[in-house]
């Protein structure tokens, strides 16, 4: 059967599958007209199906399954469903339907914590006895697999009235197949992919169990870009009793392998097949049964064509859009399918169990052989094939070997101009000798500085030794520009790493002019990102970001190298774009450096978590917290399973997850996450270095978010002394942001006098800092009559407050926010100036202005403590009590100074009903 005939079958095998079967007869002699083969066909095939069902026991529930599939997914149903609590979860919506019932999304609904679920529910139509004893089976399947990259198991139970469930791990995000093709990943990244697959099969099937159901609706790929491997749940324990061996016809015909569709037993070869078909999409982009040289719909049996051979079959423009999302021609796609992915995808879809692979581990092997141009096991080649192999492997090599053998073939003319490459060749070789010669003698000298003979007395420093460095490479490798360009960036890279920036930038820039006149793209780039690296730390954003720009212009090409810089250079990017507050264009940058790096690398490697850090800082500023940890989380376990508190590894990961854990509200975690980040820049750095200053100044400010005012006021100081005493070593783009943290963390620790020179030193050094914004200049003001009303002085912070209010008048288009920020702040000069207005007009602007605007939680509800208070002071009760309700309890998440304004609300409100009860009991005494 062709595999436009095979499609046809298939159609009419569904439309009537499920209908009984004295209707199939009438119904076929419709649909298939004079075409008695077709009928045939279609008919053995809805009975080789039957059979499969009546051994399953299926049929008796078969009417009772139909009426409930039709109850179920009527609308008034499902909108029934929707709300319910089952365990401590509640039903969101349906995503999902399968063999046994419904799959909902569901949210924990028990307070505990935040978090979604996959929740599948049995049908009410089954066997009680019998679905109990399935889910009960399939719960201990799924609490078995661990693994990364399986769906896991949260929860499980029965709901009250009687119906088994499960809550899985919820995964959001698209298939395999439209993932990699909407990202035009090209075949060597997906064979990657389909080994984290292969992997996570195998370990399933080395715990005894075979998924039976592999497709690409079952392998999502989520936001993170982690590959998840769903619906373990219709598995099948290859050590069960007979009893459950069975199982009704829970898998998808489409993927499944031919001892499936005929009943015979299930093994984890049925797993293999499946990935073959899997493998056979991500080549050609089709489903192997499609483009079938023959199918036999009542054996199940397929003749799959070879994927090089059926791209052939899908016409020009489907061919063509298949292989540009693969980012190759028609023709080079074909050429890279023929052979090896031929031979292994034919393998792994034989018909006979036994001529396939042995299992997953094998299959993946064979994909990991031929990514490595080794020979595949799939392919019993002769020599030649094998041969063709080593060249590949050893291109440099078999083409010096062959230049030799030519020049003993060819005699005469052919040998004379062989001596004369083999004397180029010599000549290539005495110059890299001479080079690596020379290279040693640099490091020999550097290394002498060291010795405290050479300098007795005195105590040598790396910077010394670099100093050392430079001097013998001018020296000595005078003649050898390109190796002398290599070890001058290598020092000035190490200056760098040391803070000692002015000392860098002179070397990379030397270094630069060599490689520009050595003409060598990659290596350009290279010194062009290692010194936008120092024009960063300079606060020079615009100079690091055309540095960057400029390097991945540079780097063009197919080769990993230059995919690798490409990433490096959208880092580089990303990151000056975020600096210079150009958020939109940051995102998009990062991200793609993200995808190409875990492409090369893997994503439990340090140059994919290198882009993870300022990738997941961007979306936490952009108040994208639960994104941010999303993509850090699956990182973090990796690198917390193999590491303990306080190792290196964990460095990169520590001071993104931190500051996104703050912006999620969960201080006390990042506290705890940013303890330790300090601890190691300190150990590895020293205390006198700008990475350790820097995670000291993170530390204060999640300090501060967690109400540890003191302790943060004092981190910061620290900090800010650092600063002071080494002015050229971290000058920040924005230093000014230290100093206002400083600032608060003083006044909500009741040091408001210190909080006020602080303040002070804030607003002189904003007038030497370009990009600071009119409204900072204002922010100044109001944050300094919020100390001075704290210190109590009063006069000072009326003057201060209008002041602020002056410097807004004079803003073209300010902020709402900004304006209710001296509105509240008003409010509450005037209730400490017993002046409260008794409209509490101010507070009732702000709030409205703040709701208009879905302003932050933090201002919002400080906006509400300071109307609650005016309510109170001016008597007005119904008012307070109705303000006052939305404040109860919620300031154990709100930054210190809200919080602190909540509880004088609160101590007020508390303040009056006590007068309350005390006059209520005098008047009952009297």
């Amino acid at each position: 059967m062709d595999a436009r005939r095979w499609q046809r079958a298939r159609d009419l095998f569904d439309r009537l599958v499920d209908l009984p079967e004295s209707s199939w007869h009438g119904r076929l002699l419709h649909d298939c007209g004079d075409d008695a083969q077709l009928r045939d066909e279609v008919l053995a095939m809805l009975r080789a199906d039957a059979a499969t069902s009546a051994r399953t026991d299926l049929s008796a529930h078969a009417p009772l399954v139909l009426q409930g599939l039709a109850e179920r997914i009527a609308a008034d149903e499902v909108q029934s469903a929707q709300g319910r609590l089952v365990g401590p979860f509640r039903l969101v919506r349906e995503i999902g339907r399968g063999g046994m019932g419904a799959v909902w999304l569901a949210e924990r609904a028990d307070g505990a914590y935040a978090q979604q679920v996959a929740i599948k529910l049995i049908r009410g139509e089954w066997d009680a006895d019998e679905a109990h004893a399935r889910f009960r089976s399939e719960r201990q399947i799924l609490a078995g697999l661990q693994h990364p990259n399986i769906a896991h198991l949260v929860d499980g139970g029965v709901t009250a009235d009687g119906k088994p469930w499960l809550a899985l791990e919820y995964v959001d995000g698209e298939d395999l197949r439209a993932w990699c093709d909407r990202r035009r990943l090209g075949i060597e990244q997906r064979l990657h992919l389909l080994l984290t697959v292969c992997a996570a099969v195998s370990h399933a099937h080395q715990r005894l169990v075979v998924h039976r159901d592999l497709k690409p609706s079952n392998i999502l790929v989520g936001r993170d870009g982690i590959v998840k491997l769903l619906d373990f749940g219709i598995a099948k324990l290859l050590d069960a009793p007979p009893t459950m061996a069975e199982s009704t016809r829970l898998f998808t015909p489409e993927y499944a392998a031919p001892e499936q569709l005929r009943g015979e037993a299930v093994t984890t070869a049925v797993d293999v097949y499946a990935l073959g078909l899997l493998l056979y999409e991500l080549l050609v982009g089709r489903r192997a049964r499609e483009l079938a040289d023959a199918v036999q719909p009542s054996t199940g049996t397929l003749a799959p064509a070879r994927p090089s051979a059926a791209l052939a079959r899908t016409g020009g423009v489907r061919t063509a859009r298949a292989a540009a999302r693969r980012q190759l021609t028609p023709r080079t796609l074909r050429r890279r399918l023929h052979g090896d992915l031929d031979a292994i995808v034919l393998k792994a879809l034989r018909d006979d169990p036994r001529q396939r692979y042995a299992g997953v581990g094998e299959f993946a092997a064979d994909i990991e052989r031929h990514l490595a141009n080794r020979p595949v096991h799939a392919r019993r080649g002769d020599w030649r094939y094998r041969t063709g192999r080593f060249l590949r492997r050893h291109a440099i090599a078999a083409t010096a070997a062959a230049l030799g053998a030519i020049a003993v073939i060819g005699g005469g003319a052919l040998a004379a101009w062989q001596a004369h490459v083999a004397a180029e060749q010599r000549d290539v070789a005495q110059r890299e000798a001479e080079t690596a010669r020379r290279t040693v003698d640099v490091l020999v000298d550097v290394f002498r500085a060291a010795n405290p003979a050479t300098h007795p007395g005195e105590t040598v420093t790396p910077a010394d030794l670099l100093d050392e460095g430079v001097r013998t490479v001018r020296r000595k490798l005078r003649d050898q520009p390109a190796q002398r360009a290599a070890l001058l960036e290598a020092l000035g890279r190490a200056r760098n790493g040391l803070g000692t920036f002015d000392e860098a930038r002179p070397l990379l820039e030397e270094a630069l002019a060599l490689r520009v006149a050595g003409d060598d793209r990659l290596a350009e780039a290279s010194v062009r990102l290692a010194l936008g690296t120092v024009w960063s730390r300079q606060s020079r954003n615009e100079d690091a970001l055309a540095e960057a720009e400029r390097a991945f212009a540079l780097g063009a090409g197919d080769s990993r190298q230059a995919a690798d810089l490409r990433a490096t250079a959208d880092l580089h990017a990303g990151i000056e774009l975020a600096n210079l507050d150009r958020w939109s264009e940051a995102q998009p940058r990062l991200r793609r450096s993200a995808q190409a790096r875990a492409a090369l690398f893997g994503k439990d490697s340090e140059p994919y978590w290198q882009v993870l850090v300022p990738w997941t800082f961007n979306l936490a500023a952009r108040e994208q917290a639960d994104e941010a940890l999303a993509l850090l989380e699956p990182a973090w376990r990796a690198i917390a399973a193999r590491t303990t508190a306080g190792d290196w590894d964990r460095s990169y990961l520590l001071g993104a997850r931190s500051y996104a854990l703050t912006q999620a509200g969960r201080y006390d975690e990042a506290v705890a996450v940013q303890r330790e980040a300090l601890s190691i820049a300190g150990r590895v750095y020293g205390d006198d270095h700008p990475n350790t200053n820097e995670a000291l100044v993170n530390l204060a400010s999640a300090l501060y978010r967690a109400g540890e005012v003191t302790e943060s006021a004092d981190a910061y100081a620290r900090a800010i002394a650092w600063r002071v005493a080494n002015p050229t070593r971290k000058r920040l783009r924005r230093p000014d942001n230290q100093l206002r943290g400083w600032a608060l963390a003083l006044d909500a620790a009741g040091r408001s006098a210190e909080a006020i020179d602080v303040l002070a030193r804030l607003r002189e050094e904003r007038k030497t800092i370009d990009g600071v914004s009119a409204s900072e200049h204002a922010e100044a003001w109001l944050l300094l009559a919020r100390a001075q009303r704290h210190a109590r002085r009063l006069d000072d912070a009326s003057v201060s407050l209008e002041a602020y209010r002056a410097a807004l008048a004079s803003i073209e288009g300010v902020p709402d926010g900004a304006v209710a920020a001296g509105l509240v702040e008003r409010t509450w000069l005037a209730l400490a100036l017993d002046a409260a207005d008794r409209e509490c007009a101010d507070a009732r602007r702000a709030v409205a202005l703040l709701d208009a605007i879905a302003a932050k939680r933090d201002e919002r509800l400080h906006a509400r403590a300071a109307l609650a208070a005016c309510w109170i002071e001016t008597g007005q009760r119904d008012r307070a009590a109705e303000a006052i309700a939305a404040l109860t309890g919620e300031q154990a998440r709100l930054l210190p100074v809200e919080a602190a304004a909540v509880d004088d609300a609160l101590r007020r409100w508390r303040g009056v009903k006590t007068a309350q009860r005390t006059n209520a009991s005098e008047s009952s005494g009297q």
